[in-house]
């Protein structure tokens, strides 16, 4: 009885995740880039929200990813932020990694990084086939001022 529960399970994955992918919306808000749907490292399939936002902390900048990942077994999803200083041309990453299966997201310290100080362009990429891809965002980060 649980093998056929299990194919079952199995055989009902990839027809939830191709719902998900085709209910996927642009986004709207300031900082926040498109909900993506993902196929992680493990059995599993993820929805993904993220968004970057400057002056997060003094001269720092927030990174916060939210995952709800479907499936059977332990799973993982590295999730990048990639950023450009628009003046000086500097560029960096700040990559989290997505624990599933289940709700998991990065907050507070975890999510502050200091890419230096300007206006930055950003995009997130995934470790895994994913869509849609999720658009740019920019952000500033100012200097602290006591």
């Amino acid at each position: 009885m649980n093998t056929a529960r299990s194919l079952f399970v199995l055989s009902a994955t990839p027809v939830a995740a191709v719902a998900l992918l085709a209910t996927a919306a642009p986004a709207t808000a300031e900082g926040k880039f498109a909900t993506m749907y993902s196929l992680t490292q493990g059995a599993c399939f993820a929805q993904v929200d993220s968004s970057v936002n400057g002056d997060a902390y003094p001269s720092s900048a927030a990174f916060t990813v939210s995952t709800t990942m479907f499936g059977i077994g332990p799973c993982t999803l590295p999730v990048t932020l990639n950023w450009r200083n628009l003046a000086s041309g500097a560029t960096g990453s700040f990559t989290v990694t997505a624990n599933g299966p289940g709700y998991w997201s990065n907050s507070s310290y975890s999510a502050i990084f200091q890419p230096g100080i300007g206006d930055f362009t950003s995009t997130v990429t995934i470790g895994a086939a994913h869509l849609p891809e999720p658009g740019n965002r920019e952000f500033t980060v100012h200097e602290y001022q006591p």
